[in-house]
């Protein structure tokens, strides 16, 4: 048994949430108390793949126990190494002061109560480019980026885990281009609807303190061994190797076959990221157990076995969620307004110097007046375009013309800058 294994042991014998939140919170533990010491170097992540994993747990409220599920995975984290745990609060402010005051190579791990809550606001106009932001923060990547009036100054190498639950149905929270856009994709979904047993709310068990202390002992120990160490670069046995290879061939048929037979399945869009999901999977369970001696991390096939056969039930479970979301009425919306914001703006990219008028765009989308002002706002909270009121006069007023930011020198000798949000929207 490793550290996975015994979490899970005592997790369902301590909460009666479904054993697949259980499963799920338990390599996030892992993750993220050990995954920062170690690195996954592969041919299509040639600076390392780090194995953060980020995890939903989805259920009916006051029925499934996601909220103790999740407190009693958070308790352990709290007690092996409480700075890790960030604000739960999400606001575009908060995260943007949280990441700001990061340090290259810096480990967090978020967790969050009821994140239904953060997909609607994912949902928002002037949210619409927060999903590749959070992309970048998942990958580690290191850039400055724009939203609104904040700037994000994303720290590079920076390690997070997420942890968060949802209430049910899934299609209120979620939409299409959450898929499209590869954002929930690398998500674990961890979905069920109905506990599989009951404990009693006065329940007490010395053994169970027992094995969570024993728990937070082995982890302190380990989180010990390994940071002595520089960050480990990750490695397999050969059979081990066979097990990955075999696995990502398998993906890759079943994907092909989906985009034969149902082309705009999200399906094949969540499998894209399986064999990334194994291969950190792997590395969780082989940190969790035995240190080493060497200075590399040496995945075992029993480690990949036992990765595979969890990575299985929780694609069974993430199944479910797609399905609900692809059938779900509030998915087209979305996506067609992600597509129109995008469209906007490259009409306006393609204008280069020359700026673009309002008239022209309306003519080339054939969208109402309206809905051009509301994508015209969106893109103007993002910092991505620049609004100047020009010199010239036609028909007695002084007309609005639209450039990229990199042309803001040209749209200030044609006219007024607008940099008020108020004003935009009545000159619209």
């Amino acid at each position: 048994m490793d550290l996975i294994d015994e979490y899970f042991d005592y997790a369902t014998n301590a909460c009666d949430a479904p054993s697949i939140y259980h499963k799920a919170i338990s390599y996030w533990i892992g993750s993220s108390l050990l995954g920062r010491f170690a690195r996954i170097i592969t041919s299509y992540a040639p600076t390392g793949l780090a194995p953060n994993l980020w995890i939903i747990i989805i259920g009916p409220s006051r029925i499934t126990r996601k909220t103790a599920a999740t407190a009693l995975g958070e308790n352990i984290i709290a007690k092996v190494d409480k700075q890790l745990l960030m604000p739960a609060s999400f606001t575009p402010e908060a995260l943007y002061e949280l990441f700001n005051g990061l340090q290259p190579g810096a480990a967090v791990a978020w967790v969050k109560d009821e994140m239904g809550g953060f997909f609607k606001m994912l949902q928002k106009r002037y949210m619409f480019g927060l999903r590749e932001i959070l992309s970048s923060i998942y990958m580690g990547r290191g850039e400055t980026r724009k939203l609104r009036n904040l700037t994000l100054v994303i720290p590079e190498s920076i390690y997070v885990t997420t942890l968060g639950n949802m209430p049910t149905p899934p299609h209120e929270y979620f939409t299409e281009e959450d898929f499209h856009s590869g954002f929930l994709n690398r998500f674990i979904l961890a979905y069920a609807q109905t506990r599989e047993k009951r404990i009693p709310m006065l329940h007490t068990d010395v053994m169970l303190d027992i094995k969570m202390n024993s728990i937070i002992t082995e982890y302190k120990r380990l989180i010990q061994v390994y940071q002595h160490n520089a960050i480990m670069p990750v490695s397999a046995t050969s059979d081990a190797m066979t097990m990955l290879d075999e696995y990502e061939i398998n993906i890759e048929n079943e994907i092909i076959r989906l985009e034969r037979e149902n082309p705009s399945s999200l399906w094949k869009l969540y499998l894209g990221e399986a064999p990334y999901l194994l291969l950190k999977m792997a590395t969780i369970r082989r940190l969790c157990r035995d240190p080493i001696a060497e200075k590399i991390l040496v995945i075992e096939k029993s480690d990949v076995m036992k990765a595979l056969n969890d990575l299985n039930m929780f694609h069974q479970s993430a199944k479910q969620v797609v399905d609900e979301v692809q059938t779900g009425a509030k998915s087209a919306p979305v996506i067609t307004e992600e597509k129109e914001l995008n469209r906007v703006y490259e009409i306006i990219r393609d204008a280069g110097a020359n700026g673009v008028a309002k008239w022209e765009i309306l003519l080339k989308l054939q969208i109402s007046r309206e809905r051009l002002k509301q994508i015209i706002l969106t893109l103007f909270e993002q910092e991505r375009i620049v609004v100047v009121r020009t010199h010239s006069s036609f028909r007695g007023r002084k007309p609005i013309k639209f450039y990229t930011t990199e042309h803001r020198y040209r749209a200030e000798r044609e006219g007024e800058i607008i940099d008020d949000v108020n004003k935009l929207e009545v000159l619209l």
